[in-house]
């Protein structure tokens, strides 16, 4: 039998300091959806969860594409620009059809829901040409810039992770990782790659450090062989993240007191009653306009009730 368990992951820091309300109906609210019956509240709450909006799509089918061009090169094979670009175009129409066919609520956990179509957006052909224009950018990028050579080149014998979940333990919660690409240069040192489509963020940098926590603890390896970066396809850049002693610990700190947080109010919606004093709309009104449960919240109605006040975002 399934146990709700408290865990760890950058993103899911994020969500907890953005609003806890916002973690709440995700994390606990929307547990054990499926052995709800008939289907109500927690059901409603598993399909806001896995809303997706445009934007955060096409990255997902620019990893998508990209972990598959890594798969055709360790099957010795190769997969040409044009492919990649089609491959990433491919996953978007594909998930597409899912969203707005209403084909997701045969898997509602599984397939594709766009906020977009969920809300009943407006959604220009402008916005889709730049989601194909960013596809042939971030496949152009990947392809030719200079300082990617080393990611291409890299041998597959000396890959260690290709967007391989894994976790490890710290403070006694399972820890979420999941880079985008690592490989070994000679024995020593491991170079960590974090593909981004977005702009450059402040918490990007926090997200890599946390890699190389794990990579410490799961492969041994020691902070001065770690080599992280940021690679911003959508605009041809390469940000490498120093790896210091004092940036790990400042990291291992900022990770403590999140889990302090979260701890200090979870529980087991199996079990125990919520109190929801520990779970404010904290969020709001600055993040109500492109929260996922807008429509359920009470600290978001007043910007539910109009729909022009939502926020597009742009890729």
């Amino acid at each position: 039998m399934l146990k709700h368990e408290l865990s760890w992951s950058a993103s899911r820091a994020r969500e907890f300091e953005r609003c806890r309300r916002e973690n709440w109906y995700a994390r606990y609210l929307s547990w054990n959806w499926w052995g709800e019956e008939p289907r109500g509240e927690k059901y409603k709450a598993m399909v806001l969860k896995q809303l997706g909006s445009i934007p955060a799509f096409a990255g997902t089918c620019v990893h998508n594409a990209l972990e598959k061009w890594f798969q055709h090169k360790q099957a010795g094979t190769d997969m040409s620009q044009e492919e990649l670009f089609e491959e990433s175009r491919e996953l978007f129409r594909e998930g597409w059809r899912e969203s707005s066919t209403d084909a997701w609520k045969t898997r509602p956990n599984k397939l594709t829901h766009l906020e977009e179509h969920h809300f009943g957006l407006e959604v220009s052909k402008e916005r889709t040409d730049r989601v194909r224009q960013l596809f042939e950018i971030c496949a152009d990028n990947f392809f030719n810039l200079p300082a990617l050579e080393p990611v291409r080149k890299a041998h597959p014998d000396t890959w260690r992770a290709v967007e391989a979940l894994d976790s490890y333990q710290f403070m006694g919660v399972k820890v979420y990782a999941v880079p985008d690409f690592a490989y070994m240069s000679g024995e020593e040192t491991v170079h960590i790659w974090d593909w981004k489509t977005g702009r450059q963020r402040e918490e990007d940098n926090f997200q890599l450090l946390t890699y190389a926590l794990y990579a410490c603890e799961k492969w041994g390896i020691e902070p001065e062989n770690i080599r992280l970066y940021a690679a911003y396809l959508a605009v041809g850049e390469v940000k490498e993240i120093p790896v210091t002693l004092e940036k790990l610990s400042e990291t291992q700190d900022a990770m403590s007191n999140s889990l302090r947080e979260m701890r200090d109010i979870h529980y087991n919606p199996d079990e125990d009653e919520v109190v929801m004093e520990d779970w404010p709309t904290s969020g709001a009104p600055k993040e109500c306009p492109r929260c996922k449960f807008r429509e359920i919240c009470e600290g978001a109605d007043a910007l539910t009730n109009n729909k022009s006040e939502s926020i597009q975002q742009s890729c």
